[in-house]
Protein backbone atom coordinates (compact mmCIF):
# COMPACT_ATOMS: atom_id res chain seq x y z
CA UNK A 1 0.00 0.00 0.00
CA UNK A 2 1.07 3.64 -0.66
CA UNK A 3 1.87 6.37 1.73
CA UNK A 4 1.27 9.42 -0.35
CA UNK A 5 3.73 12.19 0.48
CA UNK A 6 3.97 10.81 4.26
CA UNK A 7 6.47 12.36 6.42
CA UNK A 8 4.79 10.75 9.22
CA UNK A 9 2.43 7.57 9.46
CA UNK A 10 -0.39 6.80 11.58
CA UNK A 11 0.16 5.33 14.70
CA UNK A 12 -2.60 2.00 15.17
CA UNK A 13 -4.62 2.32 18.10
CA UNK A 14 -4.21 -0.72 19.75
CA UNK A 15 -7.20 -3.13 19.94
CA UNK A 16 -5.97 -6.18 22.12
CA UNK A 17 -3.34 -5.55 24.74
CA UNK A 18 -0.76 -8.22 23.92
CA UNK A 19 1.15 -10.13 26.74
CA UNK A 20 4.65 -9.09 27.15
CA UNK A 21 4.52 -5.76 25.15
CA UNK A 22 6.85 -2.80 25.96
CA UNK A 23 4.35 -0.19 27.95
CA UNK A 24 4.86 2.27 24.87
CA UNK A 25 3.30 0.41 21.94
CA UNK A 26 0.21 -0.48 23.85
CA UNK A 27 0.00 2.82 25.60
CA UNK A 28 0.72 5.82 23.18
CA UNK A 29 -1.35 9.13 24.21
CA UNK A 30 -4.16 10.00 21.92
CA UNK A 31 -2.42 13.98 20.92
CA UNK A 32 0.31 11.54 19.70
CA UNK A 33 -1.54 9.47 17.51
CA UNK A 34 -3.91 12.81 16.14
CA UNK A 35 -0.28 14.36 15.66
CA UNK A 36 0.70 11.18 13.29
CA UNK A 37 -2.57 11.25 11.33
CA UNK A 38 -2.16 14.53 10.58
CA UNK A 39 1.09 14.69 9.61
CA UNK A 40 -0.09 12.02 6.96
CA UNK A 41 -1.88 12.41 3.93
CA UNK A 42 -3.05 9.06 4.16
CA UNK A 43 -4.06 6.18 6.47
CA UNK A 44 -2.98 2.54 6.47
CA UNK A 45 -6.04 0.34 5.83
CA UNK A 46 -5.25 -1.48 9.72
CA UNK A 47 -4.71 1.62 11.29
CA UNK A 48 -7.14 4.10 12.88
CA UNK A 49 -6.78 7.48 13.87
CA UNK A 50 -8.41 9.67 16.85
CA UNK A 51 -9.84 12.95 16.35
CA UNK A 52 -7.39 15.62 16.82
CA UNK A 53 -6.64 17.27 20.50
CA UNK A 54 -8.39 20.62 20.45
CA UNK A 55 -4.72 22.15 20.91
CA UNK A 56 -3.57 21.22 17.31
CA UNK A 57 -7.17 20.77 15.36
CA UNK A 58 -7.65 24.27 14.18
CA UNK A 59 -4.09 24.61 12.68
CA UNK A 60 -3.48 24.55 8.99
CA UNK A 61 -0.16 25.48 7.29
CA UNK A 62 -0.94 27.76 4.11
CA UNK A 63 0.89 27.38 1.51
CA UNK A 64 2.07 30.31 -0.36
CA UNK A 65 0.53 30.91 -4.07
CA UNK A 66 4.38 31.36 -5.58
CA UNK A 67 5.17 27.64 -3.73
CA UNK A 68 1.95 26.43 -5.56
CA UNK A 69 3.04 27.41 -8.68
CA UNK A 70 6.72 25.46 -8.87
CA UNK A 71 6.57 22.54 -10.85
CA UNK A 72 7.61 20.46 -8.36
CA UNK A 73 5.26 20.79 -5.59
CA UNK A 74 2.36 18.39 -5.51
CA UNK A 75 -1.09 19.54 -3.85
CA UNK A 76 -1.65 15.45 -2.89
CA UNK A 77 1.54 14.42 -1.16
CA UNK A 78 2.16 11.74 -4.16
CA UNK A 79 5.67 12.03 -4.01
CA UNK A 80 7.20 9.47 -7.01
CA UNK A 81 10.11 11.42 -8.41
CA UNK A 82 13.37 12.97 -6.56
CA UNK A 83 13.25 16.71 -5.57
CA UNK A 84 9.08 17.09 -5.80
CA UNK A 85 7.84 18.36 -2.75
CA UNK A 86 4.58 18.84 -0.61
CA UNK A 87 4.05 20.14 3.01
CA UNK A 88 1.80 18.65 6.11
CA UNK A 89 -0.71 20.69 7.44
CA UNK A 90 1.40 22.32 10.31
CA UNK A 91 4.32 23.26 7.64
CA UNK A 92 6.60 20.84 7.30
CA UNK A 93 8.01 20.90 3.95
CA UNK A 94 8.41 17.03 2.69
CA UNK A 95 10.87 16.64 0.12
CA UNK A 96 11.29 13.24 -1.77
CA UNK A 97 15.48 12.66 -1.73
CA UNK A 98 15.99 8.92 -2.76
CA UNK A 99 13.25 6.26 -3.64
CA UNK A 100 14.01 2.36 -3.56
CA UNK A 101 10.88 0.19 -5.07
CA UNK A 102 12.86 -3.06 -5.03
CA UNK A 103 10.62 -5.78 -3.47
CA UNK A 104 12.34 -7.67 -0.82
CA UNK A 105 10.41 -10.25 1.22
CA UNK A 106 11.46 -12.72 4.01
CA UNK A 107 9.64 -15.59 5.46
CA UNK A 108 9.27 -16.68 9.24
CA UNK A 109 6.95 -18.35 11.37
CA UNK A 110 4.75 -18.88 8.54
CA UNK A 111 4.38 -14.98 7.78
CA UNK A 112 5.93 -13.33 5.17
CA UNK A 113 7.30 -9.57 5.69
CA UNK A 114 7.83 -8.19 2.30
CA UNK A 115 8.97 -4.72 1.75
CA UNK A 116 7.22 -2.60 -1.31
CA UNK A 117 8.56 0.74 -0.96
CA UNK A 118 10.77 2.55 0.86
CA UNK A 119 11.29 6.25 0.26
CA UNK A 120 14.49 9.05 1.93
CA UNK A 121 12.03 12.23 2.98
CA UNK A 122 14.25 15.90 3.08
CA UNK A 123 11.97 17.69 6.26
CA UNK A 124 12.48 20.99 6.47
CA UNK A 125 10.17 22.78 9.42
CA UNK A 126 9.01 26.33 8.61
CA UNK A 127 6.43 27.09 11.95
CA UNK A 128 7.04 26.05 15.24
CA UNK A 129 4.19 24.10 15.13
CA UNK A 130 5.82 21.74 12.73
CA UNK A 131 8.86 21.05 14.82
CA UNK A 132 6.49 20.48 17.87
CA UNK A 133 5.03 17.50 16.43
CA UNK A 134 7.77 16.26 14.61
CA UNK A 135 9.85 15.76 18.29
CA UNK A 136 6.79 14.46 20.16
CA UNK A 137 6.14 11.81 16.87
CA UNK A 138 9.14 10.87 16.95
CA UNK A 139 10.07 11.21 20.78
CA UNK A 140 12.65 13.69 20.34
CA UNK A 141 13.63 16.45 22.49
CA UNK A 142 15.35 18.76 19.92
CA UNK A 143 14.68 18.39 16.04
CA UNK A 144 17.13 20.55 13.90
CA UNK A 145 14.90 22.59 11.40
CA UNK A 146 15.87 20.62 8.67
CA UNK A 147 16.45 16.88 9.28
CA UNK A 148 15.95 13.54 7.06
CA UNK A 149 13.30 10.34 7.65
CA UNK A 150 12.40 7.65 6.01
CA UNK A 151 9.14 5.64 5.07
CA UNK A 152 8.71 2.39 4.14
CA UNK A 153 5.62 0.39 2.82
CA UNK A 154 5.28 -3.01 3.98
CA UNK A 155 2.96 -6.22 3.89
CA UNK A 156 2.30 -9.23 6.17
CA UNK A 157 0.88 -12.05 4.76
CA UNK A 158 -0.51 -14.48 7.38
CA UNK A 159 0.02 -18.10 6.09
CA UNK A 160 -1.24 -19.42 9.27
CA UNK A 161 -5.35 -20.97 8.90
CA UNK A 162 -6.12 -18.42 12.04
CA UNK A 163 -6.00 -15.05 12.36
CA UNK A 164 -3.09 -13.31 14.51
CA UNK A 165 -1.91 -9.77 16.58
CA UNK A 166 0.98 -8.39 15.35
CA UNK A 167 3.11 -6.70 18.17
CA UNK A 168 5.28 -4.51 15.71
CA UNK A 169 9.04 -4.01 14.73
CA UNK A 170 11.13 -4.62 17.83
CA UNK A 171 14.00 -2.18 15.84
CA UNK A 172 15.33 -0.63 13.14
CA UNK A 173 19.21 -0.58 12.83
CA UNK A 174 21.15 1.28 10.03
CA UNK A 175 24.52 0.71 8.65
CA UNK A 176 25.83 3.96 10.40
CA UNK A 177 24.90 2.24 13.74
CA UNK A 178 21.97 3.87 14.59
CA UNK A 179 18.95 1.77 16.46
CA UNK A 180 15.60 2.97 16.46
CA UNK A 181 12.34 1.66 18.37
CA UNK A 182 9.05 2.49 18.77
CA UNK A 183 9.82 4.56 21.94
CA UNK A 184 12.74 6.08 20.03
CA UNK A 185 12.87 8.31 16.97
CA UNK A 186 10.60 5.31 15.21
CA UNK A 187 6.87 5.12 14.29
CA UNK A 188 5.07 1.82 12.95
CA UNK A 189 1.10 1.41 12.23
CA UNK A 190 1.57 -2.73 12.47
CA UNK A 191 1.18 -2.59 16.28
CA UNK A 192 -1.51 -4.72 17.72
CA UNK A 193 -3.48 -5.07 14.21
CA UNK A 194 -4.92 -8.49 13.01
CA UNK A 195 -4.00 -10.54 9.63
CA UNK A 196 -6.41 -12.66 9.67
CA UNK A 197 -5.80 -16.37 8.10
CA UNK A 198 -4.39 -16.08 4.40
CA UNK A 199 -4.78 -12.55 4.17
CA UNK A 200 -2.30 -9.92 3.43
CA UNK A 201 -2.02 -6.29 5.38
CA UNK A 202 -0.36 -3.29 4.39
CA UNK A 203 1.37 -1.18 6.91
CA UNK A 204 3.81 1.50 6.97
CA UNK A 205 6.61 2.69 9.23
CA UNK A 206 8.74 5.93 9.98
CA UNK A 207 12.09 6.87 11.25
CA UNK A 208 14.48 9.53 11.87
CA UNK A 209 17.87 9.58 9.94
CA UNK A 210 20.50 11.09 12.40
CA UNK A 211 23.07 12.92 10.59
CA UNK A 212 21.94 12.26 7.17
CA UNK A 213 23.25 15.26 5.20
CA UNK A 214 26.67 14.42 6.00
CA UNK A 215 26.92 10.76 7.11
CA UNK A 216 23.99 9.14 4.55
CA UNK A 217 22.44 5.42 5.72
CA UNK A 218 22.73 3.35 2.89
CA UNK A 219 20.86 0.47 4.07
CA UNK A 220 18.07 -0.33 6.88
CA UNK A 221 18.09 -3.56 8.77
CA UNK A 222 14.81 -4.64 10.55
CA UNK A 223 13.61 -6.82 13.26
CA UNK A 224 10.55 -7.48 12.65
CA UNK A 225 8.16 -8.82 16.54
CA UNK A 226 6.14 -11.58 18.05
CA UNK A 227 3.26 -12.76 17.19
CA UNK A 228 -0.06 -13.63 19.19
CA UNK A 229 -3.27 -15.46 19.21
CA UNK A 230 -6.84 -13.51 19.35
CA UNK A 231 -6.00 -15.12 23.44
CA UNK A 232 -2.65 -13.08 23.52
CA UNK A 233 -1.25 -16.84 23.29
CA UNK A 234 2.06 -16.43 21.88
CA UNK A 235 2.25 -18.32 18.39
CA UNK A 236 5.86 -17.22 17.76
CA UNK A 237 8.84 -14.79 18.77
CA UNK A 238 10.43 -12.84 17.09
CA UNK A 239 11.94 -14.12 13.93
CA UNK A 240 15.49 -15.61 13.60
CA UNK A 241 16.83 -13.39 11.18
CA UNK A 242 16.21 -9.75 10.26
CA UNK A 243 15.03 -8.31 6.83
CA UNK A 244 17.87 -5.45 5.45
CA UNK A 245 16.81 -3.48 2.46
CA UNK A 246 18.59 -0.47 0.64
CA UNK A 247 17.76 3.09 0.66
CA UNK A 248 19.15 4.07 -2.48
Amino acid sequence: MKVKGSLFIIIAILTVVLAGCGGNKSNQSNEKKSLSADMSNSSTSSSTSSSSSSSWSNYQYKVPKSVQKNADYVKNGDLSTKQQFTFDRFGTRQQLADVSTKPVDIKADQLTYKVNQVRVIKNTAKTPQAKEAAEQVLNLRNIPDTYYTFVLNYTVTNHHHFKIVLNGVDYVKTDQDQMLTTTNQLTDSSAGNKVGANRAVSFAMTGYLHNYASHPATKLTIQFGAIYTMNQKKVAASPDSTLTIDLR
